[in-house]
């Protein structure tokens, strides 16, 4: 099948899903809180689906609230037009950019969780610095890139190219998770199974998406909660007390017996009995 009619029937069947499940995925796309939350999912939905977090992003972002029980999970739906000419995916990198961006620096504390479906996994690609060759759009700052606690991407086109986000990304590759069925021609060369494509949500790949996400926010927030280790500090010794002076000791040396010149000029001095001092050594 050709490029533009694989690309048609996709579209197709993703509106179609679109429709079947479309009271899910606008319930979900209102989930964006006004306040500061400890966790923002910024998604990208996947071609051909109305604006909102799609069939993927929507059952995501629930698996990681229930997730995180006891933190504040908020999402927001990357704004952009998902065509089916895949041209749009520049402008939502950059709308997912400027998300990050503004809302790290109103919130200093929150997380995010990045990622897409499909067209949107491309988003995600870009926005992270990867390259794609369709199309460019602005990528989140490296300064915010340990912001970022987790990509989670599904059907990714990125592997037609042959690459992967862990391959691409050095920065990002090892908190990213990503998700290709087997026989899914969007993300893998020689894939001809369009009903793979459309499984993710029901093949258990979003619930685990979902712990990897939340196991790497608990992580990130233990690291910026911890407290840096005081150095021991020591009591301070007593003053010591000034020690007595004591006599220096009596002189032990031996004499030397004086040089038979020095007995010539010198007289022995008479010994004396009561003498108490050692006398000197007598002239030979």
């Amino acid at each position: 099948m050709r490029p533009y009619r694989l690309r048609r029937a996709l579209v197709a069947a993703l509106a179609l899903a679109t429709t079947v499940t479309g009271g899910v995925v606008t319930a979900a796309s209102a989930t964006a809180a006004t306040g500061c939350t400890d966790v923002e999912v910024v998604f990208a939905r996947g071609t051909g689906e109305r604006a909102g977090l799609g069939v993927v992003g929507t059952p995501l972002v629930r698996a990681i609230q229930a997730e995180l029980p006891g933190r504040t999970v908020s999402s927001y739906a990357v704004d952009y037009a998902a065509n089916s000419a895949q041209t749009s995916a520049g402008p939502g990198a950059t709308d997912m950019t400027r998300r990050v961006v503004e809302r790290a620096a109103a919130c200093p504390g929150t997380r995010f969780v990045i990622g897409g479906y499909s067209q949107g996994a491309t988003v995600t690609d870009i926005a992270i610095g990867i390259r794609t060759g369709t199309t460019r759009g602005e990528s989140i700052p490296a300064d915010l890139a340990g912001r970022v606690a987790a990509v989670v991407v599904y059907g990714n086109p990125l592997g037609l190219s042959g690459r992967t986000i862990a391959e691409a990304s050095p920065t990002y590759g090892p908190k990213a998770k990503e998700f290709c069925n087997s026989g899914d021609p969007v993300c893998q060369r020689g894939g001809g199974s369009f009903a793979a494509h459309l499984t993710y949500v029901s093949n258990g790949t979003v619930g685990e998406g979902a712990r990897f996400a939340a196991a790497l926010v608990g992580r990130a927030t233990r690291r910026r909660h911890r407290r840096p280790r005081r150095p021991r500090r020591r009591p301070p010794r007593p003053a010591s007390r000034p020690r007595a002076s004591r006599p220096a000791p009596a002189s032990t040396s031996r004499r030397t017996a004086p040089s038979a010149s020095a007995c010539a000029r010198t007289p022995a001095a008479p010994e004396t009995p009561w003498a108490t001092t050692r006398a000197a050594p007598r002239c030979p």
